[in-house]
């Protein structure tokens, strides 16, 4: 065999080795991908999950009413009036510009910065089975961020902007602060998913509902609120982990989120259940828009490989409906305003009830200002009286010489009872007949001041 030949028979040798290789690569992925597909067939059929996915294979993609996937493409959308029952769903991100800290943002966000208060973990703050056992970190950490020091962001703003045009259908807040209150949202127009400050009531057995105003006062003299019915913890009604959502809540969901033309998410990271689910909970013709400073609620291929469906799809070669505008949430709504040609409009809102809310801080301020001389002057008035009476008492002429005199006489009245008693019964002796002059008196008028004195007790405490 020629040298030629040889080479010609290794080189056929190497390229057959090559391909059974490259055979036995693609075969090896074809069963990993054929494996891949056993398993999720198994759990789909597992979770009763597989006529689901088998038929949205089989769905065409809903129709795009969006002329553009984009955040001009939304204005335009609600310029043409297209749109007339917007949802809106907000977190707390909406908030930080007014000087309120979001739950998870590194370094800055609440859940980072509550190591003073000693919890076995971050969220312990908001456990009601903590709250039960230890409601005092709680309270402290309310002190700060209590409602009535803080004035609404441009998103909040926006959001009323909406009402007013008659665009909002609903908004779904997680956020406690009541800010969507302060900017002017009718209660009727919000579902306060994760509930309020607004209102409180007793843990104990008398479940009775307290104020803002109550409760705050008691926030701001360092005590726990306590009813004074039955002397449960007073909680505001927010709610915490392990606790139910507000009753309205659910049936709002079913009845509004069929009804949805476009969905707003803003300042949310979207990782508490149930409220992060309902971007799903739109029609699927519905478009939604983010505004936030990252993306949040998208798919998981692995989820959705297993059957289940949902979530946002951003950056999918198939998005028909989903945009998302990064960056800050007022800066968000200050372009959006400004597309749908509403820039001026909501500048004036906002710089005139900002204006109306500091001229009331500061009316406030000049009416506790005024109050705390006058309760100065009450207080220091009570006190001159509490001295005088007491001087009074203790001087030695005066009403304690009249006492002395009216005692005397008393004592001659009542000598003629004694001998006269002695006569009757000699045998009883004459200190049980004729007690120290006066000892009664002061004994039961000792009594009668103390059982005088804790009905009063007992009445300013319920005030």
């Amino acid at each position: 065999m020629s040298e030629a030949e040889g080479d010609s028979k290794a080189s056929e040798s190497e390229s057959a080795a090559a391909t059974g290789e490259s055979s036995t690569q693609e075969k090896s992925a074809e069963e990993q991908a054929e494996q891949m597909e056993y398993f999720r067939r198994l759990f789909s059929r597992t979770l009763n999950l597989s006529q689901e996915r088998e038929a949205e294979e089989e769905t065409p993609r809903p129709q795009q009413v969006l002329d553009e996937v984009t955040v001009e493409g939304i204005a335009k959308y609600i310029r043409d009036g297209k749109c007339r029952n917007i949802i809106v769903l907000t977190g707390a991100g909406i908030s930080t510009s007014a000087g309120i800290p979001d739950f998870r943002s590194p370094g800055t966000g609440l859940y980072d910065n509550l190591q003073k208060y000693n919890l076995p973990n971050p969220q312990a703050i908001f456990e009601i089975g903590f709250f039960k056992d230890n409601p005092e970190p709680f309270f402290a950490l309310a002190k700060e961020l209590y409602p009535g020091k803080f004035k609404p962001t441009w998103c909040h703003y926006f959001i009323k902007l909406l009402s007013d045009k008659h665009l909002l259908l609903r908004n779904f807040t997680q956020n406690i602060d009541t800010l969507e209150r302060v900017a002017g949202v009718s209660a009727g127009a919000m579902i306060e998913a994760h509930g309020t400050f607004y209102t409180a009531h007793c843990l104990g057995e008398c479940r009775k509902e307290f104020t803002q105003e109550w409760v705050k006062e008691k926030v701001f003299n360092d005590e726990i609120p306590r009813c004074p019915d039955c002397d449960g913890v007073v909680k505001p009604d927010i709610v915490f982990f392990g606790e139910a959502m507000p009753a309205k809540f659910f049936p709002s969901v079913l009845a509004d989120f069929p009804r949805c033309d476009l969905l707003i998410v803003m300042g949310t990271s979207l990782q508490v259940q149930p409220f992060a689910s309902l971007v799903d909970r739109v029609p699927e013709t519905c478009p939604r828009l983010l505004i936030n400073r990252e993306k949040c609620g998208q798919v998981d291929p692995i989820m959705r490989m297993l059957g289940f469906g949902g979530g946002m799809e951003f950056d999918s070669e198939n998005n028909y409906r989903d945009v998302a505008w990064l960056g800050d949430c007022d800066d968000g709504c200050k372009a959006l305003a400004e597309l749908l040609g509403w820039k001026e409009e909501l500048e004036e809102l906002v710089h005139r009830e900002h204006a109306r809310i500091e001229a009331q801080i500061e009316e406030d301020k000049k009416t506790a200002a005024k109050r705390v001389p006058a309760e100065g002057q009450a207080a220091a008035a009570s006190e001159e009286n509490t001295k005088g009476e007491s001087a009074a008492a203790a001087s030695p002429d005066g009403s304690r010489q009249e006492s002395a005199a009216a005692t005397a006489d008393s004592s001659k009245k009542v000598a003629p009872t004694s001998e006269k008693s002695k006569e009757v019964k000699p045998d009883v002796p004459q200190a049980d007949v004729n007690p120290t002059p006066g000892t009664d008196r002061e004994e039961t008028k000792s009594s009668g001041e103390k059982d005088d004195q804790e009905p009063s007790e007992k009445g300013s405490s319920d005030l």
